[in-house]
């Protein structure tokens, strides 16, 4: 009975994904239907969903807690995981390296703009929620139940890099940061303010890198 009832919320959670990525798929590639708000299209889509799904809503339920913040190693997590991708795209920047290179030639000749204030919203906002739901939240954890810590993080982190090709390795170790991040606080909320600060940051302050 045990049996039957995790495959129920593997094949639940594995459904749950899928229907995610190809809606999340969709949004992305008809967004100059939502105005530039499409990252808020996607948050309501996720927040459906998610009530969808019971197994989702009780791994993500404990999940959102605030707790952690009255930890201070809590914030010492969370200015490491800012510091360690500002880093990677510090060195990225002078070397040249790890970034798509028309990011890299628009910088230095102050061709960035940064994002214009609809779209900084989304990003501070709307992304940072249901990305971390998602990765550190639905998958992560639900991966923890299948293999060992690392695998998960890996993985999860990944996934997470995919979304964003043209800053490939810097979301990958931005991901796996944020991941452990959520693990050691048992919580998403402290990686979905670092997540957020660093949107803040790529979108609005990058041009005084």
């Amino acid at each position: 009975m045990t049996v039957s009832i995790r495959k129920n919320s593997a094949l639940s959670i594995l459904s749950y994904t899928v229907l995610l990525l190809l809606t999340g798929y969709g949004v992305s590639y008809y967004s100059q239907m939502f105005y530039g708000f499409g990252k808020l299209v996607w948050l309501l889509i996720f927040i459906f969903l998610t009530l969808c799904f019971s197994s989702v809503r009780k791994l993500i339920v404990p999940l959102l807690i605030f707790k952690p913040f009255k930890k201070p190693v809590t914030y010492l997590y969370m200015l490491g995981g800012l510091l360690i991708p500002y880093l990677i795209l510090k060195l990225s920047i002078h070397y040249e390296i790890l970034l798509e290179r028309s990011l890299i030639v628009f910088y230095k000749n102050g061709l960035l703009d940064g994002l214009q204030p609809y779209p900084l919203l989304e990003a501070v906002t709307f992304a940072p929620i249901w990305e971390e739901l998602l990765f550190r939240g639905v998958l992560l954890f639900a991966l923890l139940k299948v293999v060992r810590p690392i695998w998960a993080v890996i993985i999860t982190s990944v996934i997470f890099s995919l979304f964003h090709p043209a800053y490939l390795f810097i979301i990958l170790v931005a991901g796996i940061v944020l991941a452990c991040i959520a693990l050691k606080t048992k919580s998403v909320i402290p990686s979905m303010v670092t997540h957020s600060i660093w949107n803040l940051y790529t979108g609005k302050l990058f041009l005084f890198l």
